[in-house]
């Protein structure tokens, strides 16, 4: 049985041309049969292989189901997340990796907890199989927010379903990782109810992380900053 929902899903790309059919497929099998209505829509990063080629490829054979937004230079996830945003014709908004790090089934258990006033997130928990490293940086960044922001969130870079009115309620100033971050706390500020639910992380099959990259870590840093900057205009 589908519920009456329209959902539209940005999948961030950048150089993931061994994984995005993969992550696509998986999204639209397990999405489209229980939601009224399904848009993918793909932001190509900036990608230097062949990402770009298959995204289009991907949208000419899902007959306009599949949107793709391409940047000419690799600009952050958050600009992705962004630009897809602006587009998205869905109820309701969220991300899935292209790196196929995740399970669409992730989402099948949110369905029924999506309010207008109510976003869904997942965590990992014990379930986590990524490295030490990242799971030691996760959880110190998981602290650091929850200290600074006086949340008890148990994870902040999970797949989120939002209401899209909600998202388009305030702006979103972040240009990497911490978009995830600002995206739920701003959320949070506004009044919008969250449901956090538990669900295993399963792992990548190609390539490696951008996550710990020089840029992304850079540019962490500059968006924690900025969420810091906010919290205290916002007291």
């Amino acid at each position: 049985m589908k519920a009456n929902l329209s959902i539209s899903v940005c999948v961030p790309v950048f150089n993931e041309a061994a994984t995005l059919k993969e992550a696509v497929k998986d999204l639209y099998l397990t999405l489209e049969p229980c939601v009224l209505s399904l848009e993918i829509i793909i932001v190509n990063d900036g990608s230097t292989d062949s990402t770009a080629y298959l995204a289009e490829e991907i949208a000419k054979d899902c007959d306009k189901k599949v949107k793709v937004i391409h940047h000419s230079v690799n600009l952050g996830i958050g600009v992705s997340y962004r630009d897809a945003l602006a587009i998205a014709q869905g109820q309701y908004f969220t991300w899935f990796p292209g790196d196929h790090e995740n399970s669409a089934e992730e989402f099948i258990q949110c369905l029924l907890y999506l309010r207008e006033d109510t976003m869904v997130t997942s965590y990992h928990g014990t379930s986590d199989r990524r490295s030490l490293l990242r799971r030691s940086v996760s959880r110190f960044y998981t602290w650091l927010l929850n200290k600074y922001f006086r949340l008890n969130l148990k994870y902040y870079n999970g797949l989120t379903i939002f209401p899209v009115a909600v998202l388009r309620s305030f702006p979103l100033l972040t240009n990497g990782f911490a978009l995830f971050a600002e995206s739920l706390i701003r959320a949070i500020k506004s009044g919008c109810k969250i449901v956090e639910l538990p669900y295993p992380l399963k792992q990548r099959r190609a390539g490696r992380s951008n996550a710990l990259s020089i840029l992304s870590v850079a540019r962490m840093i500059q968006d924690v900053c900025c969420n810091l900057l906010f919290s205290r205009k916002a007291r």
